[in-house]
């Protein structure tokens, strides 16, 4: 007997119905900032692995990363942060999440159109190289204006976020 896998069809952040300020969220709208935070959504890291290495070697990167810029939300007196294209990226070529040449398996493939886009700068695309991104995480310049930061109280007093995401 002779079984034909056809594969699974892609579970994009659980098929949880995202909401932001009571209006449902697509992902497929927003522009990935460095594979692990999206355009117009407040307070949110996605952890996603290597496809190729240890899953674990780039969740301790982005763990890293969101231990910074919680430090550096209180420091400000943030209460919330999102990134957003900066004028300089205003004309920046906008492309698949991953680049299919590098990573091209069919779930991914046929869930294409449900994931963020990605730029063509290092900072707007999920990079897949861990040699790359252990130094270039750590030296992220958390006041570059790709991060748009609400002011308020202190993270560790603050009140409910304004804008909410639910899912």
């Amino acid at each position: 007997m002779v079984v034909a896998a056809t594969g699974f069809d892609l579970s994009v952040l659980g098929d949880i119905a995202f909401e932001l300020d009571g209006k449902p969220l697509n992902f497929a709208d927003t522009v990935t900032y460095r594979g692990m935070m999206f355009t117009g959504i407040p307070n949110m890291v996605w952890v996603f692995g290597y496809f190729r290495a240890s899953w674990t070697l780039r969740a301790d990167l982005v763990a890293d990363f969101v231990c910074r810029l919680i430090h550096h939300m209180d420091d400000l007196g943030a209460r919330r942060v999102e990134v957003a294209l900066r004028p300089e990226d205003a004309d920046m070529k906008l492309g698949p999440w991953i680049d299919p040449e590098n990573f091209n398996p069919g779930y991914l493939m046929r869930g294409m159109h449900l994931l963020p886009k990605a730029g063509d700068k290092p900072e707007w695309h999920h990079s897949q190289d861990y040699w790359r991104e252990k130094d270039e995480l750590p030296l992220i310049d958390l006041d570059d204006p790709a991060f748009v930061y609400d002011g308020g109280a202190p993270a560790s007093i603050r009140p409910e976020t304004p804008a909410a995401v639910s899912g």
